[in-house]
């Protein structure tokens, strides 16, 4: 009884683990670099920026397979974005709302 009391313990902590998370940036600046982290979940999919994790992305980023990438942040200040990530299991997780700040100078 003790040695299946341990294995639950063990498959729920890595279950715990593995859930998918995603930071929000703390300051999204327009032609900037911004650092996009996250932990858990499997193989990456797609980081969507977009207003609602349902809507259609305003950028794709490509697969990942770490756990960061460093965004080019090329769309317009005064953009309220928020950040989707995908596994390939299908599970998400959302950033908050963040607003690109102005930063071109041109």
């Amino acid at each position: 009884m003790k040695s299946f009391a341990v294995l639950l313990a063990l498959a729920a902590a890595a279950a715990a683990q593995s859930t998918l998370t995603i930071a929000t940036p703390a300051n999204v600046v327009e032609c900037e670099p911004t650092l996009l982290s996250w932990s858990g979940g499997t193989r990456k999919s797609p980081i969507l920026p977009g207003n609602q994790p349902s809507a259609a992305a305003l950028e794709s980023l490509g697969t990942q397979t770490g756990t960061s990438y460093t965004w080019s942040t090329n769309l317009a200040a005064g953009t309220s974005i928020g950040l989707t990530l995908r596994d390939s299991t299908g599970a998400t997780a959302s950033s908050a709302p963040v607003t690109i700040q102005p930063g071109c100078e041109y």
